[in-house]
């Protein structure tokens, strides 16, 4: 099921008589789409009415599954470039890019991956709508929270940003990269940049950043799943990120638990995928845990985490940031396998042997492309049910238990409600994650015997 909310609407047009049965209504499943009768029951004269509807919002929510690259920078928009990454990424059957800066936007600012551009972002923005390529603008920052003046300075510039509007629903905001800070600290953050989101009525979807790229985690999957940011959107359209890697170094100082030096556990293929199980099970755990679909906006196979001094893994192809190894390439295609099957979002980058002059664009010389097809996210039915064999009796309360419930993970909201109810019913609007339960009341009065028909629709 998508992230759109379902609104169950219970109407009971009539029940008249003095004593009348309650005939059950079948429950089919109800598929998404367009406003639809599914079934039509002639009743015998004398028998209640019933109406239950499911209602929908717009296709907007509709949760992204993207599979792409994050090699790029805006300044790529200013000589060409960017234009070449699109079409590459869409002859390859990506259908997501992800787009970086990283200068001159607070004192506190990395430097990394150049400046912001408006007019540049506007360029990037017009070629991704030609090959409808979803594009996650990422801030590349990392120590702007934990610094009061550069948290103002950060949300100062994304309201410039956010009130823009840029005519495309396919752009992923990515407020900052890695940030530094506990999960208190960014919780807040992020909620104050949501907040200011939703209030300039930007509805586009958002990625929050896990705090174990700055450290502040333990690995192991309950921890990790526990160090996203908490935050609550109106629109239910923020993705949680994780940046995955299997460094050397950091294995090597004991830093993947479980999958860390000891004397059963090497730097193999067999690492890699204990490495890949952990991130993989966190994320599953978080998933279902917020309530919010996954979109991991960088990872890759490089190996390391310092640019000199760290020890080179045994099996290194290469030295510099395009560098990867045979186990940290086992690893990266063993997670995305995992995630696939569980329709996460990936944007990977560098993968591939180093190069130098004479290369200096978005690839190298030495990546190559396979075609892929990004997997459709599972958006199933929710089911909705109610008790059978109930009686209406003129003057006496009427009344029963509706239960809805999601089967899809993670569960989407449900909204209880009734529509054109007769006087004096009472269905009160109630909404969970998951699965909510409503109690209709209602006592009959005089006047309301004939014939009725029921119908199940559909309201999309």
């Amino acid at each position: 099921m998508s992230a759109r909310n379902w609104a169950f609407v219970l109407c009971f047009l009539a029940v008249s008589g003095i004593v009348f049965p309650y005939f059950p209504l079948p429950f089919a499943s109800v598929n998404h789409g367009i406003h639809s009768d599914l079934t039509r029951h002639d009743l015998s004269a004398l028998s209640p009415t019933s109406t239950i509807a499911t209602i929908s919002s717009n296709a907007e929510g509709k949760v992204p599954v993207i599979q792409g690259w994050g090699g790029v920078t805006l300044e790529d928009a200013s000589n060409g470039q960017m234009q070449l990454t699109l079409l590459m990424l869409n002859q390859s059957g990506y259908n997501g890019v992800r787009v970086g800066f990283g200068a001159g936007i607070t004192k506190c600012s990395s430097g990394e991956l150049g400046p912001w551009n408006m007019d540049w972002f506007n360029e990037t923005v017009q070629l991704a709508q030609q090959y409808n390529t979803w594009v996650v603008l990422d801030y590349h920052g990392y120590s702007d929270l934990v610094d009061s003046a550069c948290q103002t300075s950060w949300l100062s510039f994304w309201n410039g940003v956010l009130s823009t509007n840029w005519n495309y629903d396919r752009i992923i905001w990515e407020p900052i990269n890695e940030p530094v800070g506990s999960v208190s600290l960014l919780s807040s953050a992020y909620q104050a940049w949501i907040t200011q989101a939703r209030s300039l009525h930007d509805n586009h979807w958002i990625a929050i950043e896990n705090t174990l790229s700055s450290g502040n985690c333990s690995f192991d999957p309950t921890s990790l799943a526990s160090c996203y940011p908490k935050t609550t959107d109106p629109l239910n359209q923020t993705l949680l990120s994780v940046h995955p890697y299997l460094f050397y170094n950091v294995w090597q100082g004991g830093g993947y638990g479980i999958c860390s030096p000891s004397s059963t556990r090497t730097w193999n293929n067999t690492t890699a995928e204990c490495v890949a199980n952990i991130y993989d099970q966190a994320m599953q755990i978080a998933s279902a845990t917020y309530h919010m679909h996954i979109l991991d906006t960088e990872g890759g196979t490089i190996y390391n985490t310092c640019k000199s001094g760290c020890e080179i893994p045994p099996d290194a192809v290469g030295t510099n940031d395009a560098s990867y190894s045979k186990t940290t390439l086992h690893f990266i295609q063993y997670l995305t396998s995992l995630m696939d099957s569980q329709n996460m979002g990936w944007l990977w980058w560098e993968a591939g042997e180093g190069t130098c002059c004479g290369a200096l664009d978005t690839w190298g010389s030495s990546l190559k492309f396979q075609p892929v097809n990004p997997p459709v996210a599972d958006d199933n039915p929710p089911s909705l049910t109610a008790p059978t064999g109930n009686i209406a009796i003129e003057g006496s309360i009427l009344s029963f238990q509706v239960n809805a419930s999601d089967p899809d993970t993670p569960p989407e909201t449900l909204t209880l409600s009734c529509a054109i109810c007769p006087a004096g019913a009472v269905f009160p609007s109630t909404s969970s994650t998951g699965r909510v339960t409503g109690i209709f009341s209602w006592t009959p009065s005089l006047g309301l015997s004939r014939a009725r028909r029921v119908r199940l629709q559909q309201f999309g």
